[in-house]
């Protein structure tokens, strides 16, 4: 499920997926893009349930070559809902 290729957000320059890039020459940043139906016929909701708790759940559907991962647990944190915070700032709080 890997990219098909990448887009620049401004001028619709097309490059090879696959490669490092960094910003599109004209200076904008660089969207991945895919083959979404693949990915919904070949990824199912079961393998994303059993993946690891970490930001490598999504792995394959992330533009980074397995041999390339390195983690550090990073991910799977928490939201807290703080409401006393919320309501100072003006925010809706739903109390359910």
């Amino acid at each position: 499920m890997n990219p098909t290729h990448l887009e620049c957000a401004l001028c619709a320059t097309t490059l090879e997926a696959g490669r490092v890039h960094n910003l599109c020459s004209c200076g904008g940043p660089l969207l991945v893009r895919y083959d979404l139906p693949k990915i919904r016929r070949e990824w199912t909701r079961d393998q994303l349930a059993n993946a690891p708790n970490s930001m490598w759940r999504y792995a394959p559907v992330l533009p980074v070559p397995a041999d390339s991962i390195v983690s550090l647990g990073e991910g799977m944190t928490p939201l807290v809902r703080t409401p006393r915070l919320a309501e100072r700032l003006g925010a809706l709080v739903d109390r359910a």
